[in-house]
Parts: structure tokens; sequence; C-alpha cells
């Protein structure tokens, strides 16, 4: 008798002591899912007997949260999410557009000066000097960078997200004492002559017009068209267009196609297209042309004063303004 109640006490012992291991190694494993410092609950052995509770072994550290979504800014485009294969991620956000204010002006602050033309020699011992220069090379290393940032791939997706219109020109003209001037280019026109621009548009109220790729014709095209159907036929007007080429691979093929130029172009305009090959980093500054895939039209005065400028195709309102921004133009230049 004295055995057989020895015998169920020792199996009632190793059964409450399979069960506190049984709990313990469940709070280890659900040590994520729970609070720190949790007690697990009291637990009952063979006998009915209340084993205390026993309680999960704390790290200190808290659980990880998930991170909040990042809702957009007001004024922000949303994300747009794409896939390739089974991989999800966020298409890049556009970079804001870059532009001017409609009505601001833009230009030099005085008038420009004559191209100098340096000779060959001096350029290649400028060059030497300038290879030389710590100040030259750090000048030289923040326009490779800036370029990087400003490639033709941003101006791309700024016309795929934005349109190719940066904004529709004001119906007035910038007052003459707040004008700047014309920045000066050299190029050659159609007829082998070589020219500054600013010498073609002194003395006569001048529609300048500014392209640097095909695309940009039909945009550039839209003003000329409204402006010679009024004033074909007046000698204190003209138009001046101007096909610019920074590419030194494109200006080759440009170079190349320039009897078709000729023949495209009216040749009583074939005086005033100047054809430019090379950079012009200062002209577009100064005139505020942020897409060089948009065609740009300027209203110069007989004094070489920016007056007025649009962008794009020219909508209805625009050429009406024109038209009768030119003959304000001309009223003044009496």
């Amino acid at each position: 008798m004295h055995s057989l109640l020895g015998l169920s006490l020792r199996l009632s012992h190793t059964g409450a002591v399979r069960h506190q291991l049984y709990y313990v190694s469940r709070s280890l494993s659900t040590k994520g899912s729970v609070e720190p410092n949790a007690a697990s609950p009291a637990t009952k052995t063979d006998d009915g007997a209340q084993t205390p509770a026993t309680e999960s072994p704390s790290t200190g550290e808290k659980p990880p949260q998930p991170s909040p979504t990042k809702a957009p800014h007001a004024g922000e485009p949303e994300e747009k999410i794409e896939y390739i294969g089974n991989t999800r991620f966020p298409r890049p956000r556009p970079k804001p557009r870059r532009t001017i204010t409609p009505g601001d002006a833009v230009g030099l602050d005085a008038p420009a000066g004559k191209v100098e033309h340096t000779p060959l020699k001096e350029q290649l011992e400028q060059k030497w000097r300038d290879v030389l220069s710590p100040e030259k090379n750090l000048e030289s290393r923040a326009k490779i960078i800036r370029e990087i940032g400003e490639s033709h791939f941003q101006n791309i997706l700024d016309l795929r997200n934005n349109g190719d219109k940066l904004f529709e020109a004001p119906a007035h003209l910038i007052p003459a004492i707040k004008a700047k001037f014309l920045p000066n280019l050299e190029g050659k026109t159609l007829t082998g002559t070589n020219i500054d621009i600013v010498d073609l548009c002194r003395g006569k109220t001048t529609l300048l017009t500014v392209e640097f790729v095909k695309f940009a014709e039909k945009h550039t095209r839209s003003f000329i068209n409204v402006f010679e159907a009024t004033y074909m036929d007046n000698p204190k007007v003209q138009v001046v267009q101007v096909n610019i080429e920074e590419n030194w691979a494109k200006a080759t093929v440009l170079r190349m196609c320039m009897p078709y130029v000729r023949r495209a172009i009216p040749k009583h305009r074939h005086s005033t297209y100047v054809v430019h090959y090379g950079g012009v980093e200062s002209l577009r500054s100064n005139l505020g042309i942020a897409n060089p895939l948009i065609g740009y039209a300027f209203l110069v005065d007989s004094k070489t004063r920016v007056r007025w400028y649009a962008n794009g195709e020219a909508v209805q309102s625009e050429g009406i303004n024109m038209i009768s921004l030119t003959r304000e133009l001309m009223r003044k230049a009496k």
C-alpha cells in the first residue's frame, strides 16, 4: 500500500514538471506576440494542485511597430506604383517644373556687345591654362554635376507630365523702364553670311523665335504664321528665326541637312534665318529658357529690348495679343 502511494506521488510530481516545462517553452516561442513581462496563466497538475504562474523573460526591447505610410503633402503628385515581374516599386516623382513668372523681365541689364572672335592659338593656350588651374577645374566639375541633374531625359519627363507649354503669355508689354536687353549670339544665315542677332534686330520691331530641336518647329511656326499674316509686307517689322544645335554630333547632321532647310524655309526669310552651332548656356539662362525641347518667341523692340515672350504652341489669345502689342511697339518707335 505504501509503495503504491509513493509511486502515485512520484508520477504526479513528474506530470507537474512536464506541464510547467510545456508552458515555459510556449511563452518563449510567443515572446514577439505578447507583451513583455506578461505572466503565463496558472496551471493545474494531475492531482489538482495549482503551480505558480511563470513570467516570460523580458529583454527590455519594444516589439517592432509597423511604419506609417507617408501621405503626400498638398500639391505633391501621388506616387505611382509599377511592377517589374513580381517586384512592386514606386515610380520616382518628377521634379517640379522650372519656369519664370510670366511678365518678368528677361535678358541682360546692359546692351550686349559684339561677339569676340579669339584666334585658335589663343584658344588652345587658354584651354591649357584652364586645365592647370584648380579654380577652373572646380568650376568645370560643378558644371558637369549641374548638367547631370538637368539631363535630356528630365526634359522629356517634364513634357510627358506637364505638357509642351510652360504658361500662357501675358496680354501686356514689359514696361520700357524695366525691360532688359537681348543677349548676343553669332550665327550663319541661310545666305551664308555670319551675323550677330543683336545687329540683326536693331532698328526694327522683331519677332525673334528660338528652337533647339525639330519638335519645337511647330511651336515657333505657330507664332510666325500669325505674325506674317498681318505684317508680311511691312518694312518696319521682321521675323528672325534662330536654330540652335548644342550637340556636336547632331550639328554635323544638321550641316548635311542644310539644303533641305533652305528648301523648307521661304526665300524671303533666308537672310533672317540664323543657325548657331555650340553651347548657349548663358543665352538660355538670361532668356529664361527652362526646357530646350519647347519653342520660344520674343517680341524685341527697335532698341533690342525684350518686351514680350511666349512659349509652346500659340493659342488664339496669344496670337491676338502679339499682333496688338507689335502695333503698339511700332507706334512707340516713331
